[in-house]
C-alpha cells in the first residue's frame, strides 16, 4: 500500500523530485520503491524521455485502482477506529456542487455537534454512485440508485423564481405565491445550465406549454445565482431553500405546477457505520421537509 501511495504521488506531482517532497523522503529512497514496485507488478510503469520519467499506458491505466486501493485501505483504518471507540468521528458526503451549497451545507451547520463531522466533496450527477466506490460514505443524489445499495428518498426540492422585493415581478404578483411561467419568460432569466437536472426539470416544464425561453443567462454557482437576482439583473430560477433578500415563486401554467427536483441519500449496505448513516439520511430529510415549510 506504501508503494502505491508513493506511486499516485509520483502520478499527481509530474516529477520524482516534487512527489519526494510532497512525501517527505529523499529522491534516491523514493525512485528506489517505484523500481520495485514495478517489479512486485511484473509492469513496465516508467518511460525516460530524456532526463524525464513518464508514466506509460499501463501505469496509467493502474492509477484509478490504486487509488481505489487507498480509498479502501483508509475506510478500513476508520471503520477500525470506530469499532475500537464506539463512535463514528467523520464521514464523507459526495454531491452535486448545488446540494453541497443550498442543503447539505445549511444542514451541517444547523446539525452541528449532534452528528458526526461531515465533508463534503462535489461530484456530477452522473458520476455520485460511483463516489460509493472511492472515498464517500454516503451520497446525495438528484437520480434513483440501483438495488446493490441502500437508500432512502428524501422528497423533492422545488424550482422556484427569486427576485428582490422591490422588483416589478415581485411588486405586480402583490401577494401571489406563483408566477404563469408566460409571464416568467417575458423578464431575464438566470439559470443553471443543461448540466443540471433543475434545467432539465424547468425545460420539460416550459416544452409542454408550448412556449420557448427568451432572454436568459446560464450559471451553475447558486451564490451567483443569487446575486443575479437580488442586483436585480435577473429573475434566479433555482432550488435554493430560502436566498437571503429574495422573495420566491412557484412556477406554474394554468393548474399544472414546476416539478422539483427528486432526492435521495445513497450509501454501501455493508458499510461499517451503516446504522449512524441511515440516521444522519433521516435528519437530513426532515431538515429539507421542514426547510420547505
Amino acid at each position: 500500500m506504501v508503494k502505491a501511495r508513493y506511486f499516485l504521488a509520483l502520478a499527481d506531482s509530474g516529477t520524482v523530485t516534487a512527489a519526494a517532497t510532497q512525501l517527505g523522503i529523499t529522491q534516491p529512497a523514493l525512485s528506489r520503491q517505484l523500481r520495485r514496485f514495478e517489479k512486485e507488478l511484473d509492469l513496465e510503469l516508467f518511460a525516460r524521455a530524456g532526463s524525464a520519467l513518464v508514466l506509460t499506458d499501463a501505469a496509467h491505466a493502474l492509477i484509478p485502482t490504486c487509488r481505489r486501493l487507498l480509498a479502501e485501505s483508509a475506510r478500513a483504518g476508520q471503520a477500525v477506529d470506530a469499532l475500537r471507540s464506539g463512535n463514528v468521528a467523520a464521514l464523507r458526503v459526495a454531491a452535486t456542487p448545488t446540494t453541497i451549497s443550498t442543503l447539505l451545507a445549511p444542514f451541517i451547520e444547523e446539525a452541528g455537534s449532534s452528528i458526526p463531522l461531515l465533508t463534503t466533496f462535489p461530484v456530477s450527477h452522473y458520476d455520485v454512485f460511483a463516489a460509493l466506490e472511492g472515498t464517500a460514505d454516503l451520497v446525495i443524489a438528484p437520480i434513483p440508485p440501483g438495488p446493490e445499495v441502500a437508500s432512502l428518498p428524501l422528497g423533492s426540492v422545488p424550482v422556484r423564481a427569486w427576485v428582490p422585493p422591490s422588483h416589478p415581478l415581485a411588486l405586480e404578483c402583490g401577494g401571489s405565491t406563483s408566477v404563469e411561467v408566460a409571464r416568467l419568460l417575458h423578464e431575464r432569466l438566470a439559470l443553471p445550465s443543461r448540466r443540471s437536472v433543475s434545467r432539465g426539470v424547468l425545460d420539460s416544464f416550459i416544452g409542454r406549454a408550448g412556449l420557448s425561453l427568451g432572454s436568459h443567462v446560464e450559471c451553475d454557482d447558486t451564490a451567483t445565482l443569487s446575486a443575479l437576482a437580488r442586483s436585480g439583473q435577473a429573475v434566479a430560477l433555482m432550488t435554493e431553500l430560502q436566498p437571503a433578500r429574495l422573495v420566491g415563486f412557484d412556477v406554474v401554467d394554468g393548474g399544472k405546477s414546476l416539478d422539483g427536483v427528486p432526492l435521495v441519500a445513497a450509501w454501501s449496505p455493508g458499510h461499517y457505520a451503516r446504522e449512524e448513516i441511515a440516521q444522519i439520511a433521516r435528519r437530513f430529510r426532515s431538515f429539507i421537509v421542514g426547510s420547505l415549510r
